[in-house]
């Protein structure tokens, strides 16, 4: 497959727009048939988890572990490919075990951005005139 990356894709939301970010999801799991994990930061994460159970087959609780080291873990006991994975998240500074193990790293808050870019040009090619 050509995106083999997104054979399993990690998710720690974050900050960012979950409603967004749960589309464009959405859509690569459809798309690439990927195995989905939320990583857990967060009493919202593990009630966001619960709620959309269809999205996510498993979930990596943080606990106050650092989510490359967690994320790496997961790969290792459940013997996945780390070149075909992806983090959806944002690293700590300086952060590189995940680029050094060869995930693809994504940043929420510009895979929003640039969604809702798509989405307004969409809608103005759509409806030209309005807005005028």
């Amino acid at each position: 497959m050509a995106n083999s990356c997104y054979s399993t894709i990690f998710v720690n939301y974050g900050d960012a727009d979950r409603d967004i970010l749960t589309r464009q999801l959405k859509m690569l799991k459809e798309k690439f048939h990927s195995f989905m994990v939320l990583v857990i930061a967060s009493e919202a994460d593990s009630q966001f988890f619960d709620e959309n159970v269809g999205l996510f087959e498993d979930r990596i609780e943080l606990s106050g572990r650092n989510a490359s080291e967690a994320v790496i873990e997961y790969c290792q006991n459940e013997h996945m490919s780390m070149k075909e994975a992806t983090y959806v998240g944002v690293l700590s500074d300086g952060d590189t075990r995940l680029k050094d193990k060869e995930f693809t790293i994504k940043d929420p808050n510009e895979m929003a951005e640039s969604y809702k870019k798509a989405m307004d040009m969409l809608q103005k090619m759509i409806n030209p005139l309005k807005g005028n």
